[in-house]
């Protein structure tokens, strides 16, 4: 059994006993505070403020969103790290911050596996590779084969070192064997590709879409594993490189060690809201795909992911030191 495995196992053990300690006091009996890592209007911001609604009328406690954004995540996360195991902060977060962080910085001071226990995903969403319309390829097969004849010619922004825009990049060049040139941006790159000082960037669904709808860039690819109905005739990147797909969800954490009746509880109010008509529109509307997992589900995700980006952040040398 791997080690992710072991240690999600003795979690869950150590939850249930304390569970039973617990057993008399029903959850929560006092507000939660669910912690974003993210700034106030993005995408997991807006996503918790309405689970936060909705769980207060369900469970009878307020439950208020905190921001702390900073340091690629890992201030939100290890505020929640470090919080009493009893389930009164929350972490809703996304996917890179487990899977990508432990291995672009050296010095974290907590452990995503073992001082955060998974709850449940909530969504999961894709990106649409935009590129500039001079660019000469029109699909990421073509990109590919452009790059090949222009080793490290093609330029491409991204958010940051680091970030899933810069980190999917890095994957097509590992797997398609070709050397492309990185241009990280604080600002502005939408506008840089559009005016042809750089060929491509990924960009979200929900903006990245309009772009290409409005003309003013190429869809190249999507990152999902099948074409969307948005963009039909966008392929999926895995048409040109089998196996190849970017996919971010967001998801809920709490302290390990937390009671694993709490745990339990806040599974299923999450699973239930998300289930619901208005948050499965709210989702859509966000151009993201509702979805929901066990503890268990959850975790297996996070060391698949894990041991990807690993490989390739080692491969590539980055680091966020």
């Amino acid at each position: 059994m791997k080690t992710f495995a072991r240690i999600l196992i003795a979690g869950l053990g150590a939850a249930a006993l304390a569970g039973t300690a617990s057993a008399q006091a029903p959850y929560p009996t006092r507000p939660v505070r669910i912690i974003v890592p993210a700034p106030a209007g993005s995408g997991p911001d807006v996503l918790a403020r309405l689970y936060a609604e909705q769980l207060g009328r369900s469970l009878g406690q307020p439950f208020t969103v905190e921001n702390k954004a900073g340091a690629s995540g890992n201030i939100g996360a290890e505020f929640v790290a470090k919080a009493p195991h009893d389930g009164y902060r929350v972490l809703y977060a996304y996917n890179q911050i487990p899977t990508m962080n432990p291995h672009l910085f050296s010095r974290l001071g907590y452990s995503m596996v073992r001082d955060l226990a998974p709850v449940t995903q909530t969504l999961s969403t894709a990106y649409v590779l935009l590129g500039n319309n001079d660019l000469p390829a029109h699909d990421l097969a073509g990109v590919i084969d452009y790059a090949r004849k222009n080793p490290g010619k093609v330029a491409y922004a991204s958010y940051g070192p680091g970030t899933a825009s810069h980190l999917g990049f890095e994957l097509i060049q590992d797997r398609a064997k070709v050397q492309m040139l990185h241009v990280p941006y604080k600002q502005g790159m939408v506008a840089d590709v559009m005016g042809g000082q750089v060929a491509m960037l990924f960009e979200p669904f929900p903006s990245g879409v309009p772009l290409v709808k409005s003309g003013k860039v190429q869809g190249l690819a999507v990152t999902s594993e099948k074409r969307v109905a948005d963009l039909p005739n966008v392929p999926a990147m895995n048409e040109a490189v089998p196996g190849l797909n970017l996919t971010g969800w967001q998801g809920v954490w709490v302290t390990a060690g937390t009671p694993a009746e709490v745990i339990a509880k806040l599974n299923a109010e999450f699973a239930r809201i998300t289930r619901t008509p208005e948050m499965q529109k709210r989702i859509a509307d966000l151009a993201s795909t509702p979805m929901t997992s066990s503890p268990q589900e959850m975790a297996a995700a996070i060391e698949r992911e894990s041991e990807q980006w690993g490989r390739i952040i080692k491969a590539r040398h980055i680091s966020m030191d």
